[in-house]
């Protein structure tokens, strides 16, 4: 079985229900999807720390 991967750089989680679809690109969840806005620091998963890997986006 082949299991689908976030598409946030550090995020490790697979696609489930609430996966999000922007660009072509699978998000596990809307913060990874929006790029961790406001500080962010996790996504749905709150063992994931893929927030803070990286700046928010601008």
């Amino acid at each position: 079985m082949n299991e689908q991967r976030c598409s946030c750089p550090g995020c490790s989680c697979s696609l489930g229900a609430t996966a999000v679809y922007r660009e072509g690109r699978a998000y596990c969840c809307q913060a990874c999807a929006d790029g961790h806005p406001d500080g962010e620091k996790h996504c749905q998963d709150t063992h994931c720390h893929c927030g803070q890997q990286k700046p928010p986006r601008g």
